[in-house]
C-alpha cells in the first residue's frame, strides 16, 4: 500500500476524529485569509483617493509624509510647473461634521476648482462621475459659496443632517460622489476651493499637492526630471507608482494597522501548527499499535514519515476547501458593510494554500517522532 493511501485510510477509518482536526485547520485558514485579506484593504485603501485622481505626475511639499499629512504647496510653484504642462490644484484636508444626533465625527474635505471636476477626477465605471456630464453639472453646483457634495460611500453614521456643519459652519449638501472609505477615513465632501479655504482655514495662496497632468505619448520620467531641475527643493514631484508606492509603505509598514495584521498573519498559522500537531500526536498515539504492526510487516521509519506527512497534506486540504468558501462570503460582508475593498485575488488564494500546506507539514514534521517510536516488540 502507498503512503498516501494508507494516510487516506487513516483519516476516513475515524471520520468525527477527521472532521474535528478539519475544522480546526479550516479555522486557522480563515484567520490567515481574514488576516491577509484585510492587509490588503489597507494597501488598496492607502491609495484609493490617489486612483481615482487623474494623473501622470504630482507635486507635493517636499514635507510630505502621507495622505493625512501632505504639507502645503505654494500655488506660485504650480504655476512654475505650468509652463511644462496643465497642472490642477486639489487641496485636501480633515474638518469636523456635525453628526444627524448632535455630535461631532471627523471626515476629510478634498477641493478642486468647479471647472477642472472632469478633468481631475476618473470618470465613467468606477470612477468619481459617471460621465463628463455628470462631473459638469456636480461643477455648477460646488460654484455656490458653502455646497458641497457628500461621498455616496461614507459610512452611514454621518447621515444627512437637517442643518449640516462643517466646522461649526452651515453647509449645503447638493449632491454626491463615488470614491470610498476605508482606514484612512470614513467620510469625505468635495467643495470649491473657496468653500474649503473658509471652512479649514487654509490660506487661499496654498494648496495640498499639484495634479500634473501630460500630453499623450509623453515620457512621465522625463518630464519628472525636467520638472524637479526646473522647481525649487521645498516641493517634490511623484509618479504615480513612486506616490502609490509610499502611501502602501507607510499603511503596511508604519502604522500600527499594517503592523498588527501581519503579526496576526503570524499567529494564526502558528495557531495552526500547534493544533494540527496536538490532533495529530494523539492520533498516532491511539494508532501506535497499527504503526507497530506495519514496522513488523518490514516497512521502514522513512515509508512511515511519509504517511504521517501525506495524512498532514491530506488534513489541510480538507481545511483549505471549507475555508476557502467561508472567507469569500467574510470579504463580502467585510467589502459590503464595513467598506474595506477585501477581495480574493489570485496571490492571496494560492499563498494561503501554501501557507496551509507548510503549516501541516510543519505539524507533521513534529509528530512524526512518535511514529518512529511504535516498537513490533509491545505487540507480544
Amino acid at each position: 500500500m502507498s503512503p498516501l493511501a494508507l494516510a487516506w485510510s487513516n483519516l476516513v477509518h475515524k471520520r468525527a476524529r477527521t472532521l474535528v482536526a478539519a475544522a480546526g485547520v479550516a479555522f486557522a485558514v480563515v484567520l490567515a485569509f481574514m488576516e491577509l485579506g484585510l492587509l490588503g484593504g489597507v494597501g488598496r485603501t492607502a491609495t484609493i483617493l490617489f486612483d481615482k485622481l487623474e494623473f501622470d505626475l504630482l507635486v507635493t511639499s517636499s514635507e510630505y509624509l502621507d495622505l493625512s499629512r501632505p504639507g502645503s504647496v505654494s500655488r506660485a510653484r504650480l504655476a512654475q510647473a505650468r509652463t511644462a504642462a496643465d497642472v490642477v490644484p486639489v487641496s485636501f484636508g480633515p474638518a469636523a461634521w456635525r453628526a444627524p444626533d448632535g455630535g461631532e465625527l471627523s471626515l476629510n474635505v478634498i477641493a478642486v476648482p468647479p471647472d477642472q471636476l472632469p478633468r481631475a477626477f476618473k470618470l465613467g465605471a468606477g470612477g468619481v462621475f459617471a460621465s463628463e456630464a455628470a462631473a459638469r453639472a456636480a461643477g455648477a453646483l460646488l460654484r455656490r459659496e458653502g455646497t458641497f457634495l457628500m461621498d455616496r460611500r461614507s459610512k452611514p453614521d454621518y447621515g444627512t443632517p437637517n442643518q449640516p456643519r462643517v466646522n461649526g459652519q452651515r453647509a449645503e449638501i447638493a449632491g454626491a460622489f463615488d470614491l470610498g472609505t476605508g482606514f484612512s477615513w470614513n467620510g469625505m465632501l468635495m467643495c470649491a476651493e473657496g468653500t474649503f479655504a473658509r471652512v479649514t482655514f487654509a490660506p487661499a495662496d496654498e494648496c495640498s499637492f499639484g495634479l500634473v497632468q501630460l500630453k499623450p505619448g509623453a515620457d512621465a520620467l522625463a518630464a519628472q526630471r525636467e520638472l524637479r531641475a526646473a522647481l525649487p527643493p521645498d516641493v517634490t514631484v511623484w509618479t504615480r507608482a513612486e506616490i502609490s508606492a509610499a502611501e502602501r509603505r507607510y499603511w503596511l509598514r508604519l502604522t500600527s494597522v499594517g503592523q498588527f495584521l501581519a503579526v496576526a498573519v503570524v499567529l494564526a498559522v502558528v495557531v495552526g501548527v500547534i493544533f494540527v500537531y496536538q490532533m495529530m500526536a494523539a492520533d498516532i498515539r491511539n494508532m501506535l499499535p497499527e504503526y507497530a504492526t506495519v514496522k513488523a510487516l518490514g516497512y521502514r521509519g522513512p515509508y512511515l514519515s511519509r504517511v504521517v506527512l501525506w495524512q498532514a497534506l491530506v488534513l489541510g486540504l480538507f481545511g483549505y476547501v471549507p475555508a476557502f468558501a467561508v472567507s469569500l462570503g467574510l470579504y463580502e460582508v467585510a467589502a459590503r458593510f464595513g467598506g474595506i475593498p477585501t477581495q480574493m485575488t489570485p496571490e492571496i488564494a494560492l499563498g494561503v494554500l501554501a501557507l496551509t500546506c507548510g503549516m501541516c507539514l510543519a505539524s507533521g514534521l513534529l509528530a512524526v517522532r512518535k511514529v518512529h517510536a511504535a516498537d513490533p516488540a509491545d505487540l507480544f
